[in-house]
């Protein structure tokens, strides 16, 4: 059996999925407006969810270097001569 990348298997599972979307899209009983607007309504929904999971993934993940570096106990001074030790 042959091995697939991730990648490859990336690919082809959006790929399935944009092809399901078309064709439901073009089966279903409703206008062209009508489905028009319910993707333009859908995705602009869809992408806010996405942009609010990348600010919380973001703010647990990444710490604060102001927070971090507080601890060290280090001076300004200590900064500006590269008397670290």
């Amino acid at each position: 059996m042959k091995k697939h990348s991730t990648s490859q298997l990336l690919i082809t599972a959006i790929s399935a999925f944009a092809g399901g979307v078309l064709i439901s899209l073009l089966v279903n009983p409703r206008s062209g407006a009508e489905n028009r607007k319910w993707v333009s309504d859908n995705t602009s929904d869809f992408k806010s969810r996405v942009k609010e999971s990348g600010k919380d993934i973001r703010s647990k993940n990444i710490p604060d270097l102001y927070k971090a570096t507080e601890d060290l106990g280090l001076t300004d001074d200590d900064l500006l001569t590269g008397d670290l030790l």
